[in-house]
């Protein structure tokens, strides 16, 4: 960059012509000096003790042009203009992307004075004369003034624009996941590096919706600031939770508005938790745990499609619909994603594949009571209802209401077909 020098403004002093001599012999030891600034803002400063090869480059050219800068203004009574102010700016602009603390990108400014003031009067006092060198601190605390400002405003203003640009990039990122546009993964991992972001291995998957549980309102009928403000509630409350328990870099929560509902991705969702607060706020719900990046494209398409087509008979038992719910309502009403293998895995878990439960839920679905379906069996009718107690305490479902029931019998004969 090219910077003119500003002249002396009108009325002060004239330059100094010793003090060009004394600009030429400092010079002469720049990199000795420029060597002594960075030894001491790596001592002082913690967040510059480990910066890599290339940042350490940076600082050090922003050093010198810095140094140059000051005894050139020095020299000519001078002071810095618009284009110093931009520079500064810039350097504010870049450490905010980068992410190093302000406080201590300030703080090396003020490390790089004394360090300069020091050396000053080890190597150069019988160069500067008294009045040069109050003349020279005048100077650079006045540098020090004006480029702290600067690089405050840059920082602070890229801050907040790579605030919102990154919180747009995720929620991009989570919508290219839902769409299947993020399938390949070296690619994500290299959009996460990019967003210093990590995603959990797995995490769970949520669709809400503001709408009765009895009667769902249609998409278009909520809006999306409403399910905007649907997908917040809940992922703020259960982030909270879960954000204790992260990497340094794991994502523990995403929200965002697709196809008209809230979804959010949340690293461990506390169903308890979950089911106050869609009660609490009159929201209907998906929740599907153990999403991974490959698998999020299909739990979110029947996610959505089982918030909107799920029947009054299950909304009257339940305001969240987990994964056995929404295999089945995919099943029954002919979704491109249903799949007759998953739907007894889903709803019977790893009771699936044990012969008795499943001879023992058959035989009670089609028969009245416990009494007849033991008779069916051949077995005691309290074999029969501790079975089914064992079933609903592992699956959550209770074989007796209608909906389970449903859900039961749907299982079997997707299994068997």
């Amino acid at each position: 960059m090219t910077n003119k020098t500003v002249p002396p403004a009108q009325g002060a002093s004239p330059p100094v012509a010793d003090r060009r001599g004394a600009v030429a012999r400092i010079l002469a030891d720049e990199t000795g000096m420029v060597d002594a600034f960075m030894a001491a803002i790596a001592r002082e400063i913690p967040a510059y003790a480990n910066l890599d090869a290339r940042q350490l480059e940076e600082v050090r050219s922003i050093i010198v042009w810095t140094l140059r800068r000051v005894l050139e203004l020095w020299s000519v009574d001078g002071a810095l203009g618009p284009e110093d102010i931009r520079m500064f700016r810039g350097v504010g602009a870049v450490r905010a992307r980068d992410a190093r603390p302000l406080a201590a990108v300030l703080r090396a400014y003020r490390v790089a004075a004394l360090a300069f003031f020091d050396r000053i009067g080890e190597r150069f006092a019988d160069a500067v004369s008294v009045r040069d060198l109050s003349a020279l601190a005048r100077v650079w605390l006045t540098v020090l003034d004006q480029s702290s400002e600067a690089i405050f405003d840059g920082y602070e203003s890229t801050g907040r624009v790579l605030s919102e640009d990154r919180e747009r990039s995720l929620r991009g990122l989570l919508t290219d996941l839902l769409l299947g546009r993020q399938s390949h993964a070296g690619t994500l991992r290299a959009r996460l590096r990019e967003l210093d972001a990590e995603l959990p291995s797995s995490f769970d998957l949520m669709v809400v919706s503001p709408a009765s549980p009895v009667a769902p309102a249609s998409p278009a009928a909520t809006g999306p600031d409403q399910a905007e403000r649907a997908a917040a509630l809940v992922t703020a409350a259960l982030d909270a939770r879960a954000a204790g328990e992260a990497a340094e870099l794991e994502l523990t929560s995403l929200h965002t508005v697709m196809d008209g509902v809230g979804v959010a991705l949340v690293k461990a969702v506390d169903v308890t938790l979950l089911d106050r607060l869609v009660t609490g706020h009159d929201l209907t719900g998906a929740l599907l745990t153990g999403v991974t990046a490959a698998t999020a494209p299909r739990d979110h398409r029947i996610a959505v499609h089982g918030l909107r087509h799920a029947s009054p008979l299950v909304w009257t038992e339940r305001r969240v619909l987990d994964r056995g719910d929404l295999e089945v309502v995919a099943l029954v009403t002919g979704h491109p994603d249903a799949d007759p293998g998953r739907v007894a895995e889903a709803v019977l878990g790893p009771l699936a594949r044990d012969a008795d439960t499943r001879r023992t839920l058959d035989a009670a679905i089609y028969s009245d009571g416990a009494p007849a379906a033991a008779a069916r069996l051949h077995v005691h009718p309290q074999t029969v209802r501790y079975r089914l107690r064992r079933l609903a305490a592992a699956t959550g479902r209770d074989p007796r209401t209608p909906w389970n029931r449903f859900a039961f019998q749907t299982a079997l004969l997707a299994s068997n077909s």
